[in-house]
């Protein structure tokens, strides 16, 4: 590792970050809706599930490649993004975007020895998919048996319990780019396919919007992207990532003013 930059820690840095940052942008919408998930879920959901993804960049560069699997650090983020809060699955869908981009980013980084070039980070994110195995096809499946298992517990609390889904991928497809494409009527699995154009126009939506910060900025597309998708969850993992790239690309930049 250079002694300039520790990509890990970068890493680590903006994962905690987008995840904590999307939520505040949305903080009164949050705390109007007295029966929905609480604002400190998400904050405490996304430091706990940060760690995963500093040991997933490690493994990258000791691989010096993509490494054989990738996705049981998907299931471990989920696993320990419960700790210390209620609450369901509030950050499944930032888990499962993050993994392919940070992967791409840090192989990236192996070629270029640059971490900030976001079209070429998310122009390598299919490759990664592509370049999944059969055991991550594996750990996909239980990390996605996680979520909806959290999600079943978390109903069950609330008094509106719902019995977990456990869809099936093993055997059924030989890598995470065709698991995804099976899934690709579900907006994430499309994000995912078509290479993050979601994802990219928060991005360049915020870049735009940063006079008055990143939080009113975040608020904002957050709004707009609401009127097209009507899925709220959806929405605040696209925002949470188009956050992450903000920051992977302007590391320094001021962003609260």
């Amino acid at each position: 590792m250079d002694g300039l930059l520790d990509i890990r820690r970068e890493i680590l840095r903006n994962v905690i970050l987008c995840q904590a940052l999307e939520p505040l942008a949305r903080r009164q919408r949050l705390e109007a809706v007295a029966a929905g998930p609480k604002l400190e879920y998400f904050l405490v959901a996304g430091v706990n599930s940060a760690w995963p993804f500093y040991d997933l960049a490690d493994r990258v560069l000791t691989a010096r490649r993509q490494p054989e699997c990738i996705y049981d650090l998907a299931y471990e983020a989920q696993s320990v993004s419960v700790r210390n809060r209620y609450g369901g699955k509030v950050n499944f869908g930032q888990i499962s975007l993050l993994v392919p981009l940070i992967t791409a980013q840090v192989l990236d980084y192996l070629e270029s020895g640059t971490h900030e070039d976001v079209d070429a980070i998310l122009a390598r994110t299919g490759d990664v998919l592509r370049h999944t195995t059969e055991q991550d096809v594996e750990h996909l499946e239980r990390f996605v048996h996680l979520g909806y298992e959290v999600s079943a517990r978390n109903r069950a609390r609330i008094g509106t319990p719902k019995p977990p889904r456990s869809p099936v991928f093993q055997g059924r497809f030989a890598n995470v780019w065709e698991a995804c494409r099976d899934l690709e009527q579900m907006i994430i699995g499309q994000e995912m396919i078509q290479g993050y154009p979601h994802s990219l126009r928060v991005y360049r939506f915020l870049l735009h919007n940063l006079d008055g910060g990143i939080l009113p900025a975040s608020a904002l597309i957050t709004q707009l992207l609401l009127a097209e998708l009507r899925r709220p969850d959806v929405v605040a993992d696209l925002v949470a990532v188009g956050i992450y790239l903000v920051l992977t690309k302007h590391p320094e930049s001021v962003l609260f003013t």
